[in-house]
């Protein structure tokens, strides 16, 4: 009778802990999701009702447009002086995000096969990431405008004519650190023993790149291509960190255009920002599935 007894008191513990993990685990995971929830499901679909509505000033209510506010966003688009280099910035932050992702290989390769200097050059890529975005962009600008001037005798970097190359500079240096982080902690699951046999059969530090250490990491790679597809029409390069509502239109890309507009917008503009929003998600979100389904099929195999 005592061993059933215990027995029934070993299981009620068991169930109680049981109980305890699980609203503890609900508890854990509320905040994230009632989050999502409200800033990214709720937001993103009242943005797109809102693209579908228009603003009566006279009475202060909305009602239907249809497809209205798709022909005003297409318009701007396509036709509006202020976006008339919006498309050619965004296209080149686009490139230039690829080009800091392969640099991001390269840095990482590096830092992983423990070369000279190696973590020196971790901490030196990573430390920008931890900071403070504003602080960063008033260090930056500080450097280009007060301190370059003086160092090389010429004029500052804000000054000139190719502040857009000083931004697509900034945008990469800003992005090498997440890049770095990601890819070291990949390349080091890459078991050993490949590496040893690699050089046994005379292969040299690049080849072992090319060959052994980029179709062990591709997947990481291609979440990388889709990151970048889905954030071609929301990247600023720092726009808004350097000149906060002042940027040059010469320099507008699509994502400073949007958050700039949702900021100071009034009632009867935010239908139009919100449909330039869907038009951009139509765009992007096919693109990146499919990019990603095209490149996971032609991409190298690990095995």
């Amino acid at each position: 009778m005592a061993s059933i007894s215990n027995e029934r008191k070993g299981r009620g513990a068991l169930r109680k802990k049981r109980r305890n993990d699980l609203i503890f685990y609900a508890a854990m995971l509320a905040f994230p999701l009632i989050q999502f929830a409200i800033f990214y499901i709720a937001v993103n679909v009242n943005s797109l009702v809102m693209a579908f509505e228009r603003y009566d000033y006279s009475t202060g209510e909305t009602s239907f447009a249809g497809f209205e506010q798709f022909g005003q966003a297409l318009y701007l688009l396509f036709r509006s002086p202020v976006l008339s280099a919006a498309w050619k910035n965004t296209l080149l932050l686009f490139v230039f995000s690829l080009i800091g992702d392969w640099l991001g290989v390269l840095f990482s390769y590096y830092i992983a096969k423990k070369k000279p200097l190696a973590t020196l050059l971790k901490i030196g890529i990573v430390l920008p990431t931890l900071l403070s975005a504003i602080a960063m962009a008033v260090l930056f600008k500080y450097f280009g405008e007060r301190a370059f001037p003086v160092l090389f005798h010429t004029e500052g970097l804000f000054s000139g004519g190719g502040v857009l190359f000083v931004l697509l500079f900034y945008h990469v240096w800003m992005g090498l650190g997440t890049s770095v982080l990601v890819l070291t902690g990949t390349m080091s699951a890459i078991p050993e023993t490949l590496s040893e046999a690699a050089k046994l059969d005379g292969c040299t530090f690049m080849k072992e790149l090319f060959y052994i250490t980029l179709p062990m990491i591709y997947p990481t790679l291609v979440t990388f291509f889709v990151i970048d597809i889905a954030g071609l029409f929301v990247g600023q390069m720092g726009l808004y960190h350097f000149f906060a509502d002042e940027a040059d239109p010469a320099l507008f890309t699509y994502g400073y255009y949007l958050f700039r507009g949702a900021r100071s917008a009034t009632l009867a503009e935010y239908p139009v920002l919100a449909a330039m929003g869907a038009l951009f998600t139509l765009v992007t979100a096919p693109l990146a599935l499919f990019s990603k389904k095209l490149m996971i099929r032609l991409g190298p195999s690990a095995e």
